[in-house]
């Protein structure tokens, strides 16, 4: 099988566990690190995509230029029927490669917070019929033309959609682990004025959800492995 390749927007927004699992199922993998500057392999190089999660806005691709090289790469994943999963930043860019917007979310979404199965698909089956699952993002984006909306939420309707064959994208963190939220909270200076969290308040959550959480993500893991033939 060729190696599947694992799109990162910055240092620490990692696979967490979804790395466990390919290490597991002895799948061969890497990192692409695009902010650095490097090119993106031919997709015929590589197996299937894993697009991650980043702070920036999927639209600045003036102060972020390795964006438009990860949309356009995204874009032709889905038309040859290459299997893909983008991740909060990774779904939005999804929806722009296939004509959606992206835009501000009605609230910024924090810490574990419900979503509901819409539709029905085996990839994320493991998170339904709802869930309470790890969500640190303020933009959001439209179902795309053509897609399928599987699942949603009270305050942000997108939450997960499958488009083409093989191509899917999440807006929530189900690969995070206690090391990528305490990360994130050190990173976000604003967390309490802005976000209206604390890290004390998500880790309390991530004791409560996250070990569930973990066991939906690594069987959502193992199953888009099988996609990679």
């Amino acid at each position: 099988m060729k190696p599947l390749l694992c799109i990162r927007q910055q240092a620490n927004v990692p696979l967490g566990i979804i790395e466990g699992v390919l290490n597991e199922e002895k799948v061969e993998w890497r990192y692409a690190d695009c902010w650095t500057g490097a090119d993106l392999p031919d997709l015929k190089e590589v197996s299937g995509l894993i697009v991650l999660g980043g702070t920036m806005n999927a639209d600045e691709m003036a102060e972020f230029p390795h964006l438009w090289q990860v949309k356009e790469i995204m874009g032709e994943a889905v038309t040859a029927g290459k299997p893909l999963l983008g991740i909060c930043l990774g779904v939005q860019l999804l929806s722009r490669a296939l004509g959606g917007d992206v835009y501000k979310a009605p609230v910024r979404e924090t810490g574990f917070l419900e979503v509901e199965a819409v539709g029905k698909d085996p990839l994320l089956d493991p998170f339904g019929p709802r869930s309470r699952l790890f969500q640190f993002h303020e933009d959001t984006c439209t179902l795309p033309e053509g897609a399928e909306l599987l699942f949603t939420s009270e305050d942000v309707a997108v939450q997960a959609f499958k488009a083409g064959e093989r191509a899917y994208g999440v807006q929530f963190h189900f690969e995070i682990t206690p090391t990528e939220i305490s990360n994130w909270c050190d990173a976000t200076p604003d967390l309490e004025t802005t976000w209206g969290t604390s890290k004390q308040e998500l880790l309390q959550q991530a004791g409560h959800h996250l070990e569930q959480q973990q066991q939906s993500g690594r069987e959502v893991a193992r199953r888009f492995i099988d996609l990679l033939g």
